[in-house]
């Protein structure tokens, strides 16, 4: 079983190597505890507050 910490080090890595060299079109706040980043070729990130932390979420783009 993996530790939450290592858990955490695997989900930030394949989060950089999914965005590595995309160009920023827009950030967008539609609640307080979200943030969404639109990408050039149309991938976003969501992360979200909850109440155990910060959830991420990468969708679309060119893959």
């Amino acid at each position: 079983m993996t530790s939450p910490s290592k858990q955490l080090q695997q989900e930030a890595a394949r989060a950089t190597e999914a965005l590595a060299g995309k160009i920023v079109v827009r950030v967008e706040r539609y609640r307080a505890s979200e943030v969404i980043v639109e990408f050039a070729d149309g991938t976003r990130l969501f992360v979200d507050g909850t109440a155990e932390g910060v959830e991420l979420s990468i969708t679309g783009g060119d893959e």
